[in-house]
């Protein structure tokens, strides 16, 4: 399938054979036959063990301080996170891939010249694999080849005993009924990885769980997190995951989660992996959001044939599973829990009631060049732009957003030393507070960068989020926007408070309004930490049928900053075309 299309190094295709060799299906009418990963299974494996292409290996017989192992760092991804509905086979998979990071050769051993064959005697496993070529695995020239871990410790981790039975399971049964049972075995309480060394508490396999941490924060080589969506700050799991973690980290090793999709109230361990968008970790999820009916819109999963549609997708690959049987669990379950049926079985992360847009309509809005494809459209220096920013001091993110005289709005950079950064501040990622001095450092490259015509900033952004006239000038932002209303013009500059409820009230109507409105011809940059302050969004009603918005309530986590700042650079942009302030035509976009 052109979705699964490999076009790097991996030793994914070692794995893949490795696996089949000598791991077994652990339960049904296939039990005891060849475990074979499906396709999707197979791509997450790949990725996996994605190898650099500068990866250098170093002999083991060389390593020392001046040339330490090159472990995790030969690999392109140090965490992988899988997110699939129910019963599409995420425990049999994560068994098979501890049992290739225990017993098989998934730690990279340099490149291939071509024609060399891996051999299973080498590493201690007698099954005979390889000792006759034309029935063993034979590298490619060029290929990345594996060796076998030198001192395997690895963690099955869930919230719960039963949880990480769905992992721990199959991997007993994948032991027992093939080659595997010469390899590794079955103790009470662990596994022991057998052949490197004759200390138990060398070279073995745990299960980690909320109640059973004793083992957490010794040095390991992988962790299979599972239902990785429930692991909270309250139960510990998000400490318990990013304690690992830094175990992993230490010794070369890395970290996978695989879960159903999250609850978005709840902040979990696998939700805040998904929202950071790092470059150095894989992430497949199949979101029904990216299906469309006859009428363009979303599918909707109350109705039973468009459900049936995200099903098989959510679940294509997965040969196993009855259609309609999760039909039936999911029709019995929406009587109940909707939600929860959308989410275990549709794969969709479901908003909440009350949300202010709804995330397609904000979607549908995204910017696309000729072909169809969003991307990054560079506003050329000196176009005139209306600014919003929404200001925090702690807890809350600060953020810019600008929007050109066509309605093209977009999260601008400014550059530090030639570094070009996102004019967005998670106070998270700075000891817990705003960075004043970049703020000021931003807004001041902007002015030169860009003709700003008008600025709208709310000056309520103290550390406790109040609004009176008491709050003082260094915590509410007040004195910055004094100076920034003195250097750049006092009718460019302008506070907006958003806690004025009329005013703010017909604002996000007017906002809400270009959003939903496909005629409208309002679009933006599609920005990712934008898009999830949008759709964190719910309305907050107040009195006269007005409302404002906020967060979900008690989900401070799910901020909303960057749809403040969208819609006050919204206001300001059409309360300056109706001022005439945008005097020059905007310069053309350019799609990079």
């Amino acid at each position: 399938m052109s979705e699964f299309a490999i076009d790097f190094p991996t030793l994914g295709d070692l794995g893949d054979a490795w696996i089949k060799r000598h791991c077994r299906v652990p339960d049904g009418f296939t039990r005891g036959k060849p475990f074979e990963m499906a396709d999707w299974q197979f791509w997450c494996h790949a990725n996996r063990y994605r190898v650099r292409k500068d990866a250098v290996f170093v002999p083991p017989e060389r390593v020392g301080p001046d040339e330490p192992p090159v472990l995790n760092q030969a690999f392109f991804y140090r965490m992988t996170l899988v997110v699939a509905p129910q019963k599409t086979g995420k425990g049999p998979f994560s068994a098979s891939q501890v049992a290739f990071e225990a017993c098989g050769p998934s730690v990279f051993a340099g490149w291939a010249v071509g024609g060399e064959v891996y051999l299973c005697a080498d590493y201690g496993c007698e099954c005979g694999w390889g000792d006759d070529p034309d029935d063993g695995y034979v590298y490619q020239a060029g290929e990345p080849m594996g060796m076998r871990h030198p001192s395997p410790l690895i963690q099955i981790t869930a919230n719960s005993e039963d949880q990480a039975a769905n992992i721990y399971r199959p991997l007993t049964a994948m032991i027992r009924l093939g080659p595997l049972k010469r390899m590794m075995a079955v103790r009470e309480g662990f596994i022991r990885i057998l052949g490197l060394s004759e200390q138990d508490d060398f070279d073995r396999i745990d299960v980690v769980t909320a109640s059973a941490r004793s083992r957490l924060g010794n040095p390991i080589s992988d962790a299979e997190q599972d239902e990785a969506g429930l692991y909270t700050k309250q139960n510990k799991m998000v400490d318990t995951a990013d304690t690992q973690a830094r175990g992993a980290a230490g010794m070369g090793g890395r970290t996978h989660l695989t879960t159903n999709v999250w609850n978005p109230t709840e902040n979990s361990y696998a939700q805040q992996i998904y929202e950071a968008h790092e470059d150095d970790v894989f992430v497949f999820y199949r979101d029904p959001n990216t299906l469309r009916g006859d009428d363009g819109k979303l599918l909707r999963y109350e109705n039973a044939a468009e459900r049936r549609r995200i099903h098989e997708y959510a679940y294509e690959g997965s040969w196993w599973v009855n259609l309609d049987s999760i039909e039936a669990l999911a029709k019995s379950l929406m009587k109940r829990d909707p939600a929860q049926a959308e989410r275990f079985f549709g794969n969709r992360l479901v908003s909440g009631s009350g949300k202010w847009v709804d995330v397609e309509d904000w979607d549908g809005k995204a910017r696309k060049d000729e072909a169809g494809n969003t991307g990054t459209f560079i506003v050329q220096p000196r176009t005139a732009v209306a600014l919003g920013m929404d200001l925090s001091n702690n807890n809350d993110w600060t953020g810019i957003r600008l929007e050109t005289e066509d309605k093209y709005q977009f999260t601008p950079r400014y550059d530090v030393g030639g570094d070009l950064r996102p004019t967005v501040w998670n106070p998270a990622n700075f000891g817990g507070f705003i960075p004043r001095g970049e703020v000021r450092s931003a807004v001041d490259y902007l002015s030169t960068e860009f003709r700003i015509v008008r600025a709208y900033i709310d000056p309520a952004g103290s550390a406790m989020g109040a609004v009176d006239e008491s709050v003082l000038d260094d915590d509410s932002w007040r004195t910055e926007l004094a100076e920034w209303a003195a250097k750049y013009g006092p009718k460019v500059f302008i506070p907006w408070s958003c806690a004025r409820i009329t005013p703010m009230h017909a604002s996000l109507e007017q906002f809400r309004s270009a959003i939903r409105n496909p005629d409208s011809s309002f679009s933006h940059d599609a920005d990712v930490d934008t898009r999830n302050h949008v759709a964190n969004a719910v309305m907050v009603a107040k009195t006269g049928g007005r409302y404002v918005i906020g967060k979900p309530h008690g989900a401070d986590h799910q901020k909303i900053d960057q749809a403040m700042s969208s819609d006050l650079a919204h206001e300001a942009t059409m309360d300056a075309l109706r001022d005439g302030d945008f005097a020059a035509p905007s310069e053309m976009l350019i799609y990079m």
